[in-house]
């Protein structure tokens, strides 16, 4: 698939998606759904990838669904597209970009250079690390829109931040500045913007250098782990570590130690 307003770019085993329409703030509509969607899933299915970083072109990150361009109201004065088909249409955009984030086996950092509101806020949060810088910024926009949250942040956020202070800026809608997110753990880390890139990559290529199997695993269990009872999750992790026990990245991680050299891991 070509790609209109998204870059994918791959190299040395990164995967890099941005959001490309500086000038509409990298704003969402149905042909950047699925173009996003289709991005996900080309790097989902090529093994040589282990980080994914996720980033917008530009002075935004994504200022989330385009309120510009034709009339939603349209949308609820059309009885064929509702409620059923509406619902339908909304679960396969959010399958295809928030909960295909969530679900890669990879890391996946949003690097996120500017505002990110609505779903541009879902796409980040969906992320396991976000890394910003003094133009950073956070909305949830849907309320203000009179919508929901559509794209995941009433499950993603509280993860982050708790239930009262998700409650707070989902009922409020109000902008979230840099210093804040960090605070709140929104941001994982924050860098000068003129360093942004650079240490995120950095920071990225330090994880692609890791055993992919380990990566891979410890994703699954991070997140399994929020499902489950201790005793499930220490089962679950004791299966884990017998299968990567038996793995050439163990024994290549053993002898760069004995040896005092970098392991070279080549996920096998």
């Amino acid at each position: 698939m070509s790609y209109q307003y998204i870059l994918l770019k791959k190299q040395n085993y990164i995967a890099t998606l941005t959001f490309n329409q500086p000038e509409r703030l990298n704003v969402l509509g149905k042909v950047q759904d699925a173009e996003i969607a289709d991005a996900i899933q080309n790097v989902a299915n090529d093994s040589e990838m282990r980080v994914l970083v996720i980033t917008g072109a530009g002075r935004a990150f994504c200022a989330g669904g385009d309120f510009k361009s034709g009339n939603p109201a349209n949308i609820a004065a059309d009885p064929s597209r509702r409620p059923a088909k509406l619902a339908q249409m909304v679960r396969e955009y959010t399958r295809g970009i928030t909960l295909a984030i969530q679900n890669l086996e990879i890391p996946t950092i949003a690097m996120v250079n500017g505002p990110a509101a609505g779903a541009g806020f879902d796409i980040a949060l969906a992320c396991d690390m976000r890394i910003g810088c003094e133009n950073s910024r956070f909305k949830v926009a849907w309320t203000a829109r009179g919508l929901t949250t559509a794209f995941g942040t009433t499950w993603l956020l509280p993860r982050l931040v708790g239930v009262g202070v998700a409650a707070e800026l989902i009922f409020s809608a109000r902008m979230v500045e840099a210093q804040e997110a960090l605070q709140l753990h929104i941001l994982n880390r924050l860098i000068p913007s003129k360093d942004l890139e650079r240490e995120t990559m950095v920071f990225a290529d330090q994880i692609a250098k890791g055993p992919p199997l380990a990566l891979r695993q410890n994703k699954i269990n991070l997140y399994k782990g929020l499902e489950v009872d201790f005793d499930t999750a220490l089962t679950l992790l004791a299966s884990a570590q017998s299968q990567l026990l038996m793995s050439d990245d163990f024994v290549e991680a053993a002898h760069a130690f004995q040896e005092k050299r970098e392991p070279v891991f080549k996920g096998q």
